[in-house]
């Protein structure tokens, strides 16, 4: 399984691997489960972003967000907040140091010695006093507790008051005071660079909840819009689709039929999975204990057929008779024992399921943008084209349309991403020139010959005002629905060729001057 967060794992900036990996999954898993309660990593270990990483969680708009308890939408925000992360340290190390010169001030008293301290701490109680107040350092202090180790005051009773002791207690109270600076320095830059990220990231939000209502025939899939909403997508015309989406809510017919498509499908792909049952018949040998062909032994039962001499002698006695009752009673009769083995069928039934490849297969839509089609024709035909692309994103199936008229045009509608825009495109044109379908139906029969379509079902949307197919198409449909793929006419108007029709298996008719057309349309799709 691909890790989400690798690459900052393995090649962000701040702490090491394990700290890195720790926060990763924190953030992932804390928006995940809705937490509200601090990620709770100490600042050490994230290095000044913990405060930063908190604020961002909290935030209602991601919070709702997570609510759709989407884990792929969350993996998204993760790994932009992961960038934050990264980013901002970078900033930070580009960005120059202003206590470069304190820590050099600091590492030069740190190694000073009782030789060189007169001359170095002139200039280190210079700038302390100049820097920080007596309560936050006291180099009066310091002074004095210097001087007295020199003149060896109470030393001998107290070691740790040498020259050393001090200067490393003094060392570390300084040190402490410029981390606390650096610390704040650092949370500053993070401060602005968080309100920085919040802001664009809440624009994304607003933009993603626009492109989530614009975009709800086609998907409801959150996080399949969320790389769309940082800047993708805003020069697309989404006025084209909202008209096609009002079409489909006007007529829910048509949407019906769209998804009438898909559950042909799968219902065939039901009538198709059946069990079956074999009756494998196998010879083997098998022990005949009561047969009486080999004798191997003597064993105690009560086996009347096998008792041995000695056993039938008791009869002859009354006084012992009681005896062989008692054994017979206990099957503790001494008997011979025999074995014989038998060459026997056993019948074994075995169940099997037999069942297709996945008959979820692609979509070829073929769309006549011939003149005859403009007005009414084109916009149902336009809107079904909508409708089944929705269905083909929405269950991940491939999806290509081919529009015809004097010339091809074709488009893989697979990618959604990279296609929404040419699909705009297609919805703008308006229908004119002549109509021939051969070419169409050529490139349609041509794709699924590729791997990407072998298993598609082919949809042509036309009013079939038009000639028949040629000979080699016709054969090429035939040879093409042997290996079962599924050719749907939908007619649209009452004036149609009869023979070209008779090519698809089933055909579809959508009278443009009866309102109840796609709903009888729809109703009678139900009895296949």
């Amino acid at each position: 399984m691909i890790n989400p967060f690798n690459k900052f794992e393995t090649f962000g900036i701040i702490a090491n691997r394990g700290k890195r990996k720790k926060i990763a999954r924190t953030i992932f898993e804390h928006m995940l489960e809705l937490s509200e309660r601090s990620i709770g990593i100490p600042n050490t270990e994230t290095e000044n972003f913990t405060t930063a990483i908190d604020t961002i969680l909290a935030n209602e708009s991601i919070r709702s967000l997570c609510q759709q308890q989407d884990p792929q939408l969350i993996e998204k925000i993760t790994i932009d907040i992961l960038d934050f992360i990264n980013n901002t340290k970078k900033t930070i190390n580009k960005t120059a140091d202003p206590f470069v010169k304190e820590n050099e001030l600091k590492n030069i008293f740190q190694n000073s010695n009782k030789e060189k301290f007169q001359n170095d701490w002139k200039v280190v109680k210079r700038y302390l006093d100049d820097t920080y107040s007596r309560k936050e350092i006291d180099p009066s202090f310091y002074e004095q507790e210097f001087k007295n180790s020199f003149e060896n005051k109470k030393l001998e009773k107290n070691p740790t008051q040498s020259f050393e002791s001090i200067q490393e207690h003094f060392i570390e109270k300084w040190s402490a005071l410029i981390q606390e600076k650096q610390a704040k320095w650092e949370q500053e830059i993070i401060e602005l660079e968080r309100r920085r990220f919040c802001n664009e990231l809440f624009e994304q939000i607003e933009e993603l909840e626009k492109l989530q209502e614009e975009l709800e025939p086609f998907t409801n899939e959150i996080s399949r819009l969320w790389d769309l909403s940082k800047g993708k997508w805003q020069s697309v015309n989404f006025d084209i689709l909202n008209r096609y989406a009002e079409l489909l809510k006007k007529d829910k017919a048509l949407q019906d039929l769209a998804e009438m498509l898909g559950r042909m499908r799968q219902t065939e792909k039901e009538l198709e999975e059946k069990s079956f049952s074999t009756i494998d018949i196998k010879q083997q040998w098998k022990l005949e204990y009561a047969s009486k062909a080999d004798l191997i032994g003597i064993k105690e039962s009560d086996d009347l057929s096998s008792l041995l001499p000695t056993e039938t002698a008791l009869l002859a006695d009354e006084t012992m008779q009681f005896i062989f009752f008692k054994k017979f009673a206990e099957k503790k009769l001494q008997t011979f024992e025999y074995q014989a083995n038998i060459l026997s069928n056993n019948e074994e039934t075995n169940k099997k399921k037999e069942q297709d490849e996945d008959a979820q297969g692609p979509f070829i839509i073929c769309v006549d943008t011939s003149g005859s089609m403009h007005g009414t024709a084109e916009n149902v035909s336009k809107t079904l084209c909508f409708a089944i692309l929705k269905i083909a994103i929405r269950d991940n199936r491939k999806c290509f349309l081919i529009s015809y008229s004097t010339q091809l045009m074709t488009l893989n509608l697979t990618d959604f991403k990279t296609s929404i825009d040419k699909l705009i495109e297609f919805l703008s044109m308006s229908f004119n020139g002549g109509t021939d379908a051969t070419p169409a139906m050529q490139e349609a029969l041509n794709l699924l010959e590729t791997d990407e379509f072998r298993k598609a079902d082919i949809i042509m949307l036309s009013d079939f005002i038009m000639p028949d197919f040629e000979l080699p198409i016709q054969v090429q449909i035939l040879k093409a629905k042997e290996k079962k793929t599924q050719f749907h006419s939908l007619v649209i108007g009452t004036i149609r060729n009869p023979t070209t029709i008779k090519d698809f298996n089933n055909n579809w008719l959508y009278d443009t001057n009866n309102p109840n057309s796609m709903l009888t349309l729809v109703k009678n799709l139900k009895t296949f």
